[in-house]
């Protein structure tokens, strides 16, 4: 009895992990999403036109994003920036969809950045692809530096910044207005 305690003790661990890692998918009905699914590659396939084909490859990732399928539904949203670099809609939706999944969603707008030029019609998709960036490390990845960074990156090309920086601390706010620490 005492050799096999150890053995039930593993396996119940193990199940309660796995419970605990399927529990977003256990309480959906992804029947719905599937049906989305289906008819968003029915209208990859069936379409023409390249703007046609990014919106049917943005609906596959809105149907793969809500079923959980986070690496499908970055693929598709690379896909369609790709088929269309000139939206920035498509970098828009992207961010909306995968915001639940912010390293996702980071990985995704580097890879944007990095397949297209930052001027020219492309221009509008990669300042939007910047903003949404400066915003995930000003919110849920935490990285104030990439976020001032990217507002630096921003200016220099001339574009608005994604905010107006308020002064960190106190002792910015006295150097600020002239002050300063007393010697």
């Amino acid at each position: 009895m005492s050799s096999e305690l150890p053995l039930v003790l593993v396996a119940a661990l193990f199940a309660g992990f796995m419970v605990w890692r399927m529990r977003p998918a256990l309480g959906r009905s992804r029947g719905t999403e599937r049906a989305l699914f289906r008819t968003a590659k029915k209208r990859i396939e069936s379409a023409t036109v390249p703007s046609e084909r990014a919106l049917a490859l943005c609906d596959a990732g809105d149907a793969c994003a809500a079923s959980l399928g986070t690496a499908s539904a970055v693929g598709y949203y690379l896909r369609a920036m790709r088929t269309d670099p000139t939206s920035s809609a498509l970098v828009e939706r992207a961010a909306t969809a995968l915001e639940r999944r912010p390293h996702a969603l980071e990985s995704l707008l580097w890879r944007r950045l990095g397949a297209e030029p930052w001027s020219g019609a492309s221009k509008g998709a990669a300042m939007t692809a910047l903003r949404e960036l400066a915003f995930l490390y000003e919110g849920p990845l935490r990285n104030r530096a990439r976020a001032r960074a990217l507002d630096f990156a921003l200016a220099a090309l001339h574009e608005p910044p994604r905010r107006i920086h308020a002064p960190e601390s106190s002792t910015d706010v006295a150097s600020a207005a002239g002050g300063g620490e007393e010697d």
